[in-house]
């Protein structure tokens, strides 16, 4: 979608609020190439930036009776720019951890309390993914667990390999929420 003007833009919003499934549409193929292009520049891997675009487009189907956009264009991008920022912010937390772990758990070091905090961590990780809806939570263990591509979890379960990345997103995202939420909460 090259930049609308504005009245074709706010149309596409209100028609969007009240559940017109082709509004979104419209807005979807006309700023899913753009977004994803900008994604995969700012972070160099096609499969992140498309989780990325793909979850900004589902917030914005899920939170579209409640956002107050202005200026559509202007909202995704900086919803993108967001999302670039907050994937950063996971990786780094991810290196760090993986650091931490390296030098805790060495093969020169075997202490007992490294391991009772190694099978804690397990224990939240397999309860974080507990709490997700069960067909989540199957398609969690497929790709994770067993290694499974998403063709092959999408011919076995007969659900689209599109909502079998929606699974696995949403599941990633839950998880880290829980795996957070339980460490403020200590």
């Amino acid at each position: 979608m090259t930049p609308q003007e504005p009245e074709k833009s706010i149309d596409l919003l209100n028609r969007l609020k009240q559940g017109d499934k082709q509004a979104y549409e419209r807005i979807y193929f006309g700023f899913s190439k753009e977004l994803l292009y900008a994604a995969y520049k700012k972070t160099g891997d096609k499969i992140v930036a498309e989780e990325l675009v793909q979850n900004i487009f589902i917030s914005l189907w899920e939170k579209r009776l409640d956002l107050q956009i202005n200026n559509l264009q202007a909202y995704l991008f900086g919803a993108l720019k967001l999302s670039v920022i907050n994937h950063v912010r996971s990786l780094v937390m991810e290196n760090k951890y993986m650091e931490y772990q390296t030098l805790t758990y060495s093969e020169d070091h075997h202490d007992t309390s490294n391991q009772v905090d190694l099978h804690d961590l397990s224990s939240i990780i397999e309860k974080g993914i507990n709490s997700l809806p069960e067909k989540t939570q199957e398609v969690f263990r497929l790709s994770r667990y067993q290694h499974q591509s998403t063709k092959d979890i999408s011919t076995e379960l007969n659900i689209s390999e599109k909502a079998v990345e929606y699974h696995i997103t949403r599941s990633i995202k839950r998880i880290k929420e829980y795996i957070k939420n339980f460490y403020i909460f200590f």
